[in-house]
């Protein structure tokens, strides 16, 4: 495997968003197109469950009898809600996700973009993406759940895990691990990169939502296709990423330069040209390859 033809080395923290904002407006329309669709329908399919499963308003200073009489509703909601709605996420917005990936990596390997084939190309890995989106989720989420940190931790080790899925065909398991190789020794660099992204797509989804709120009842419709313009900047960040990870470990493997053993010949002993056999200097063909030896 060799790093994208247009990062040939590490890149900087800088380096990276500036390629990343680089390889989303080369393709902007493209980009926009499959992630606008894709919250339209994410939209669509939410709204009636949001509205299905309203979440009861906590009481203003509750006491003890209020909570218990509260808390079994809320949680009523929000357990369907949050089932629901990661579901419609996983089948909808990740194979988006993943096509915006493929179509990053075209980018940086071949120079171009062309959705309708990083769309089929998604279509015929969909169960991988599905099933690496699963495990990633649930190890995360209750590492989150546990202590915090350790699902920080987990998210950072396995974020470049669907950019080796779509660029290296590897397995789900292999991409997992394949991702912690990538990002060892750079979990800082890793870590700050997450923080920027995280504040910079808070901001972007509190405009989108601000936005939405004047629209009433067609508010989450709104600002799910708001948000078409500014998610694609994740999977294409990661994929940038994944590539400047991947020309650092060529890097590092190419200054690697294995010395081979030097072997010394014996008097009236001489080695096969072919395989490197050591043989008596009258043979005639080589014991192991059975090639014939020069005179």
């Amino acid at each position: 495997m060799i790093s994208g033809q247009g990062i040939m080395r590490e890149l900087g923290l800088t380096e990276v968003i500036s390629k990343a904002l680089e390889v989303y407006r080369r393709g902007f329309i493209q980009y926009i197109i499959l992630f606008l669709a894709a919250e339209v329908i994410s939209g669509l399919i939410t709204i009636p469950i949001q509205r299905a499963y309203v979440l009861p308003v906590a009481p203003v200073n509750m006491t003890a009898q209020q909570f218990f009489a509260w808390f079994p509703g809320y949680m009523g909601a929000l357990v369907p809600l949050t089932v629901l709605t990661s579901m419609v996420s996983l089948v909808v917005i990740a194979p988006a996700y993943a096509s915006a990936v493929k179509m990053a990596s075209d980018d940086a390997e071949k120079g171009q973009v062309d959705l309708g084939s990083s769309f089929r190309f998604t279509l015929s890995k969909l169960v991988w993406v599905w099933a690496l989106n699963i495990i990633v989720g649930v190890v995360v989420v209750f590492g989150l759940i546990a202590l915090f940190v350790p699902g920080v931790i987990l998210g950072i080790m396995f974020c470049l895990a669907l950019p080796v899925l779509m660029v290296e065909n590897r397995g789900v398991i292999e991409c997992m691990s394949r991702s912690r190789e990538l990002v060892g020794h750079r979990w800082l660099k890793t870590f700050v990169l997450f923080v920027i992204g995280i504040i910079l797509l808070g901001i972007a989804s509190g405009i989108a939502n601000v936005i939405g709120g004047a629209f009433g009842g067609a508010g989450t419709l709104v600002s799910n296709a708001l948000s078409a313009f500014y998610l694609p900047l994740i999977p294409i960040t990661l994929t940038v990423y994944y590539y400047s990870n991947l020309a650092r470990s060529v890097s590092s493997q190419g200054t690697q330069v294995p010395m081979a053993p030097v072997v010394m010949s014996q008097p009236g002993m001489k080695f096969c040209p072919n395989c490197g056999t050591q043989l008596v200097s009258s043979a005639t063909f080589c014991s192991k390859c059975g090639a014939k030896q020069p005179a």
